[in-house]
């Protein structure tokens, strides 16, 4: 993650020392203006269950459309790795009278080029500085799928595309009209990798991962 950060530095550097030499104090209105800029951070696979390594790497390239002051709409390309794992105890008991259910465990790891189109709501904390909550969907297209230690009982043929839904919250801040630099928490909420049957509602398994983006945007107009 230090070396994720240094690496942000230098490509936001040039961005930075633009926005230091031509910084103003008036209070920067993004309104109807495109943004262009580049993320990366830390992703934590939150559906990995049986103690694997979760933290990893992550990245993607944004536009944004300021539709007023406060209110954009965003779209990404992503690359991140996600995953699956899950076990559940045979509970049957033997007896005449068995309501228990048959072992169930998996483990999926795959890895995604996610595409996400969110809404975001910016409410000013202090002139340029700002809060976020945005909330959107996205459709990620798996690059690679490996399921292992399957039960017999459970299928591994689900779709390598699906959707996601995505909320989040974050910090803004505009060095100037030109230049802003953005940290936010988003969580996604993916395709289904086991579904495991149960007594009354199945047990499904689903890719869920947090991520963290520290970023830069830049307005490349004239």
């Amino acid at each position: 993650m230090k070396n994720t950060i240094i690496n942000l530095v230098f490509i936001c550097m040039p961005f930075l020392i633009n926005a230091q030499e031509t910084a103003k104090t008036a209070i920067v209105s993004p309104k109807n203006n495109w943004y262009f800029g580049a993320e990366m951070g830390l992703n934590t696979i939150t559906s990995f269950k049986l103690g694997e390594s979760n933290k990893l790497f992550q990245g993607g390239i944004l536009a944004e459309y300021y539709t007023g002051r406060h209110w954009s709409l965003s779209g990404r390309i992503k690359y991140f790795e996600t995953g699956v794992s899950f076990y559940k105890p045979d509970t049957h008991s033997g007896s005449w009278f068995d309501l228990g259910s048959d072992a169930y465990s998996g483990v999926f790891k795959g890895a995604v080029i996610s595409i996400p189109v969110t809404i975001k709501w910016e409410f000013r904390i202090f002139k340029n500085f700002s809060g976020s909550l945005k909330m959107g969907y996205a459709h990620s297209f798996e690059t690679k799928s490996s399921y292992t230690n399957y039960s017999e009982n459970l299928k591994t043929d689900y779709p390598k595309n699906y959707g996601s839904s995505i909320s989040g919250l974050g910090f803004n801040y505009f060095l100037n009209n030109k230049t802003a630099i953005y940290v936010d928490f988003e969580t996604y909420f993916g395709g289904r990798k086991a579904k495991i049957p149960a007594l009354i509602f199945d047990n499904d398994q689903h890719v869920m991962n947090n991520l963290i983006n520290i970023g830069v945007k830049h307005n490349f107009k004239k």
